[in-house]
């Protein structure tokens, strides 16, 4: 089907395989463990300067403290609080030029803490159980 409109556009130009690849998700999602080692790699600042470099001014150190502690859910809220946009963000937003570049451990280590995928994880766990977050 041509639309009349626009000549040369049809549905179903793209196989379902196709439109699969090309909708996937960057990065896959962190598994229960890794999910556990990333949030442990966080130092908890108290004046953290990924909160600094976050447009959106999330308190990242305690949505990840919660996550550490188990709940996710809570960090999701966290970051619904500042951020209703949080889940989407979490995929497109460049986290490794803002927040994971202002992370301390980037600055000592090299290797930031992955704040992206863990606010992916919270959001999603909340998301999933759908239910509204207020």
């Amino acid at each position: 089907m041509t639309s009349q409109m626009i000549p040369g556009i049809a549905a179903d130009r793209l196989s379902t395989d196709e439109l699969a690849k090309n909708f996937a998700d960057l990065h896959a999602p962190l598994q229960r463990h890794e999910v556990k080692v990333a949030a442990d790699r966080c130092y908890f600042c108290h004046d953290a300067p990924c909160v600094t470099a976050c447009p959106t001014d999330i308190d990242i150190p305690l949505f990840i403290r919660q996550i550490s502690t188990g709940t996710p859910e809570a960090a999701a809220k966290t970051i619904f609080d500042m951020n209703i946009l949080g889940g989407m963000c979490a995929r497109v937003c460049p986290t490794e030029e803002l927040c994971e570049q202002a992370c301390v451990r980037e600055v000592s280590e090299g290797k930031p803490v992955e704040i992206g995928r863990l606010q992916r994880h919270a959001t999603d766990t909340l998301m999933a159980q759908q239910v509204h977050p207020y």
